[in-house]
């Protein structure tokens, strides 16, 4: 759904833009041990896993057996054949990874119940946990997690988060979320850094605006055509891997664009809308949304890879309302 203007989510989307704004988010979160765990995510993630350092985390995709994207991952490696696997669907990987354990030593356990996180987000995110932790973070590297103290908790810190903005996830044990988001909501009320409230702005517009893309908007398609091309290890095995290599060589049937919505109002714009090119199908709406700092309407499609050109008008949806392809990031 595309919305003009609502002043609370403009108030939240700009926090994080310009200060800071925090914010509870248990997504699923996979926890991958035993001695062939490393082997075993390495079979499962186009990105080399194996060569990740305890403490240092990875962004990837699996792939279904025909190089299709299935899902898109924080693999964490936690510490010795013990990793984390950050996914908004873990049934989902559950089943496919008990698919293909066959015979290796490894064990997959849903522990989303049992960690809890959160996020601190924005250009003063720094600053701001620096004056609750007892650690300093200043040497935290981006894709690292370490252990840390809050208000005497044991918790770990991640450098990372999906608004583009410099963040930080925070996991604890699910016993203590309550002294924990307590310390966090007095923190950054101090830092007149607002809680996030509305799932639309740190799910949505933060993120499109910055070219980030969730699982529903890249399924179905192959890393090279949602331009993911950095993250595809050839090098290694990986489930779809020989489709994938043919459809490297073929080039890309679709990519994944940005499309930018050029009317003044619209009815709401759905997932799956048909995007036209010159009154033909060509291509389809995965998200559409209101981008509060570049005050578009914006999204992603998936548009006929000769059909996919920066600049190219299109329309969309049964009235045809104008857009332009762009870039998938506006910022």
């Amino acid at each position: 759904m595309l919305f003009k203007e609502d002043a609370a989510a403009r108030a939240q989307h700009q926090a994080v833009r310009e200060h800071a704004g925090w914010y509870r988010w248990t997504h699923d979160l996979v926890e991958v041990k035993g001695t062939d765990a490393a082997a075993f995510l390495e079979r499962l993630c186009v990105n080399a896993i194996g060569n990740a350092a305890v403490g240092r985390t990875k962004y990837t995709t699996l792939l279904n057996e025909e190089g299709k994207i299935i899902d898109d991952t924080i693999v964490m490696h936690m510490g010795e054949n013990e990793y984390w696997v950050s996914t908004l669907y873990a049934p989902q990987f559950l089943q496919w990874a008990e698919k293909q354990k066959s015979s290796m030593e490894v064990s997959c356990e849903d522990i989303t119940k049992k960690i809890d996180m959160y996020a601190v987000q924005g250009p003063d995110s720094l600053q701001i946990l620096n004056g609750m932790l007892a650690e300093p973070i200043d040497d935290l590297k981006r894709f690292q997690i370490k252990d840390n103290t809050l208000s005497g908790i044991p918790v770990k810190v991640h450098r990372s988060g999906f608004t583009g903005e410099l963040g930080y996830e925070i996991y604890c044990d699910i016993e203590q979320t309550s002294p924990v988001e307590e310390a966090i909501r007095s923190g950054c009320s101090d830092a007149d850094a607002p809680e996030l409230t509305i799932l639309e702005v740190y799910v949505r517009s933060l993120p499109v605006e910055k070219g980030f893309a969730l699982r529903q908007d890249m399924y179905g398609l192959t890393p090279f055509e949602c331009g993911l091309d950095w993250s595809v290890h050839m090098e290694k095995d990986f489930i779809g891997k020989e489709a994938l290599q043919k459809a490297q060589e073929e080039g890309p049937q679709y990519k994944l664009v940005g499309l930018e919505y050029l009317a003044e109002s619209y009815e709401d714009i759905a997932q799956k809308e048909i995007v036209y090119s010159y009154g033909v199908p060509c291509g389809f709406v995965r998200t559409a949304i209101y981008g509060y700092t570049v005050d578009k309407n914006i999204g992603f499609a998936v548009i006929k890879a000769g059909k996919a050109v920066i600049g190219e008008k299109v329309t969309v949806g049964t009235n045809h309302s104008p857009a332009v392809i762009t870039d998938k990031c506006w910022l």
